[in-house]
């Protein structure tokens, strides 16, 4: 389940390159990286409240690699890297497992297990309150599914809005297909609150005018038409993905963002950005650049791999995209379209965040991003009720 500290904390205790020093501060529950050169280091070793962290040794680190290999049940893989981990680096056991994608996101996920009940033991040992962290009680299955912590009564919620699915879906596809009046103005209703949010202009009326009859509006730029008509294009692509239900690819996600890039950026259309960004009205840092391209396939094989409830991996897809922000612009709405690929594929109408609800929606992905889900989640299950309202009225 995410934490943010303690990924922090994990880190640094899995650090043992020596370039750095950590301190938590008691205080407010915090650390403190610094260079290990850094003179600030030694006034912060002074304070009552500081705590210096020291990383594992390499003998507990080779016996997380022992321990991993015995879980192993490929017999002849588990050979081949326990001789790989038998050296004094661990750099040879790394080289074989990388040749073996599943084995090495195995070991991935359980070297992080790992470090992170290693880091719950050293705030025990501190007699840190992990109550105040949110650490005072294991994650529940459907936490543990996308890596976010929520608000237990969630789940209720979203257990109804399942059941309110599959009643519609009972009525048949015939009686489905009756609504598709409301299904296309579902359509054009994502794509103007999903515009209108980053500030594009162009009214309701006139992106249907626009979308369904190519109907310019003067006063407004190239860039406002080109980003209904392309979003529209790219909603289109996700119904494609979404039928074809196979593994969503880091490819794919590219491609949404060149659909959405096309003649307003064609340069960046579909590119990972390739400097260090910062989230408008957020204090979280996304990840440096280079970290994009694995960044993005660990999220495309957490997305094929989660056992999650269909609306907490919708909401958990967007807060990781943001999270990441792979590209310079427009991750909100890659984001959004991942959401709807992930409803429609398990034939939920879509998560329409109108613009009245902006506010929700960015304090939901800024809480996401200390590792709480709940706000993006119950703002998901409304915007999933209110399109299955229509079209249930619709079918009445």
């Amino acid at each position: 389940m995410r934490n943010f500290i303690l990924e922090e904390l994990a880190d640094a205790l899995d650090d043992r390159s020596g370039q750095f020093r950590y301190f938590f501060i008691l205080s407010d529950c915090r650390l403190e990286p610094y260079a290990a050169d850094d003179p600030g280091a030694h006034g912060c070793s002074s304070r009552n409240d500081a705590v210096a962290v020291h990383p594992l040794s390499h003998a507990d680190a080779h016996e997380m690699i022992r321990d991993f290999i015995a879980t192993l049940a490929d017999g002849e893989l588990a050979e081949r890297l326990h001789s790989a981990a038998a050296g004094p680096s661990p750099a040879r056991f790394l080289q074989v497992i990388g040749a073996f994608p599943r084995a090495r996101r195995s070991w991935l996920s359980y070297r992080q297990r790992r470090l992170e009940a290693t880091a719950l033991d050293w705030l025990r040992g501190q007699n840190v309150d992990l109550q105040r962290l949110g650490l005072d009680k294991a994650p529940r299955t459907e936490e543990e599914a996308i890596g976010l912590r929520f608000d237990g009564a969630l789940e209720a919620r979203m257990r109804e809005v399942d059941e309110r699915v599959k009643a519609l879906w009972r009525r048949g596809a015939a009686a489905i297909a009756s609504a598709g009046t409301t299904r296309a103005e579902l359509h054009l209703d994502e794509i103007y609150h999903s515009n209108a949010m980053r500030g594009n202009r162009l009214d309701r009326a006139q992106t249907e005018a626009l979308v369904l009859r190519g109907e310019t509006v003067g006063g407004l730029t190239l860039r406002e038409h080109l980003e209904a008509v392309n979003l529209h294009r790219a909603l289109g692509h996700v119904d494609v993905l979404a039928k074809s239900q196979a593994p969503l690819t880091e490819r794919a996600i590219r491609e949404l963002h060149m659909l959405l890039f096309a003649a307003i950026d064609d340069e960046n259309a579909g590119a990972y950005r390739r400097i260090d960004t910062r989230i408008v009205g957020s204090d979280y840092l996304p990840p440096e650049s280079v970290l994009v391209p694995a960044l993005v396939r660990e999220f495309t094989e957490w997305l094929d791999e989660t056992s999650a409830a269909t609306l907490a991996k919708a909401a958990a897809a967007q807060a990781k995209i943001q999270n990441v922000s792979p590209f310079l612009d427009g991750n909100g709405r890659v984001g959004r379209l991942l959401s709807s690929m992930v409803l429609s594929g398990s034939g939920y109408p879509p998560a329409i965040v109108r613009t009245e609800d902006a506010d929700r929606y960015y304090d939901g992905l800024r809480q996401s991003d200390a590792g709480d889900l709940s706000a993006m989640l119950a703002l998901t299950i409304d915007c999933v009720g209110a399109s299955l309202a229509r079209l249930e009225a619709a079918l009445k």
